[in-house]
């Protein structure tokens, strides 16, 4: 049963109601590994191989209707003949009814040469498995007053292949590496637990020794906590959580926003109105070196190169893909890559000292953000709250936090230490390289 890319595609070419279609595979080859305590040392608990191959395809299909077509993306498996697969996903294509769009006609031309795959990870998925292992059993075996309750390894690389209908094929690589690490501390008869991961594309930009010591440092402060004031504090926020806001956001810079008439921002706009703080340089950059989102190539066949959206809070140009590119008659480009932030002037010190009470996140039990207005909420997992006018620190939990980005980032303070985020969530990445911390002022907290 086991069909060829060749007779998928030469299946689709013979469909006359296909008038397109993107094929994306991926071959994945995957490491995992659960780690527990045993006898005061760290133990293997499971340890798994996954070698697997996924095949999506995107459809355009005629629909009868002039100006309009059909489109679908559906799951192709090699477990089952492949007509009967295409004759359901063009029957459920027809059910629908978007506006027309036909994929470039021009092959791509000098096509960047990217790092998007750790080459330890391509040559060696176990050995580059076995050097983190070594990196967490180091760590587990640091002395703590904390209790180390469970760690995950997981290590993959994926191989791509992109068919598109106008004839262009494109291969490309890429690794993921996901680390977690739980510790939980215990004193008069109640415990907590502390969870910290990571997610990185080399292993070379996450510290494994920082993750543990952090975990551990957190689940040691989070049993003597108390509940925020409600009020509008300065709060510093981490990169875990700049990276999130920043990525939401450009979706206020791309012409499906503009296409959909929701709010958007256009050349010449002021990004934050009214900033006066560090002025934002924010560049979509799909060539960042093991970046989450370093690409070549898009999925609609264009090339993909670094494209300032932002200079000193002024837009200055959008996000234009294909499909939006052609109903709004603009020229495609640049519309995948990495969000990459310009720094600011202070250290984490710095930033801490900057205002008489700074509440500082460590962790989000889940961050909630409104792409088409910038607005976030969350709860507070866990923070320390700086009080300079009596010299105390104390540890913050529960309560809530809600803002917006053209509210808060207005007198924004960034910290001059940057640093790169990956993140691979429900198969959507998300890059980030850009300052470690931010201060932000007036925001408000519900206790």
């Amino acid at each position: 049963m086991h069909w060829t890319l060749d007779q998928l595609k030469q299946e689709l070419r013979s469909r006359k109601d296909v008038k397109g279609w993107i094929v994306t595979q991926e071959d994945l080859h995957r490491r995992e590994r659960y780690f527990l305590l045993d006898q005061a040392k760290l133990a293997t608990d499971q340890d798994r191989e996954v070698h697997a191959q996924s095949v999506e395809v995107r459809l355009f299909v005629n629909i009868g209707k002039p100006g309009r077509q059909g489109e679908i993306s559906k799951k192709i498996v090699h477990e089952k003949p492949i007509g009967p697969q295409l004759d359901s996903a063009i029957a459920a294509a027809k059910e629908t009814d978007h506006e027309a769009w036909d994929l470039p006609t021009e092959f791509p031309k000098d096509v960047p040469d990217v790092k998007a795959a750790d080459p330890k990870m391509v040559e060696d998925l176990n050995g580059a498995m076995e050097s983190v292992t070594r990196e967490i059993a180091d760590a587990v075996a640091t002395p703590r007053k904390t209790t180390f309750n469970s760690s995950e390894l997981f290590m993959s690389v994926h191989e791509r292949e992109l068919h598109l209908s106008n004839g262009l094929v494109n291969r490309s690589k890429q690794t993921r590496m996901y680390v977690e690490a739980a510790y939980s501390f215990a004193k008069d008869g109640r415990s907590d637990e502390y969870l910290h991961t990571a997610w990185t594309v080399s292993p070379k930009d996450v510290s494994v020794t920082k993750l543990f010591a952090e975990a551990s440092e957190r689940a040691a402060i989070s049993l003597d906590t108390k509940k925020p004031n409600t009020g509008k504090f300065p709060v510093l926020l981490d990169a875990d959580v700049l990276a999130k806001l920043f990525n939401s956001t450009t979706f206020l810079l791309s012409s499906k926003s503009e296409y959909l008439d929701l709010p958007h921002k256009k050349p010449g706009d002021d990004f934050i109105p009214g900033a006066s703080g560090d002025l934002i340089t924010l560049t979509l950059d799909p060539s960042l070196e093991f970046g989450a989102v370093t690409t070549g190539i898009g999925d609609q066949g264009i090339v993909q190169k670094p494209l300032t959206l932002v200079e000193k809070n002024k837009v200055v140009t959008t996000a234009i893909d294909a499909q939006h590119g052609q109903y709004l008659k603009k020229k495609a480009g640049t519309y995948r890559g990495n969000v990459v932030l310009g720094g600011g002037q202070m250290d984490h010190n710095q930033l801490v000292q900057a205002a008489p009470k700074v509440l500082e996140i460590l962790q989000f039990s889940g961050l909630f953000i409104q792409e088409t207005s910038g607005t976030f909420s969350s709860e507070i997992r866990l923070a320390r709250l700086h009080d300079h006018t009596n010299g105390t620190v104390s540890i913050i939990k529960g309560g809530s936090l809600s803002g917006s980005i053209s509210e808060n980032f207005k007198n924004a303070k960034f910290s001059k230490n940057r640093v790169k985020r990956s993140e691979f969530d429900y198969g959507v990445a998300t890059g980030y390289y850009g300052p470690e911390f931010a201060l932000l002022n007036d925001v408000s907290v519900v206790g």
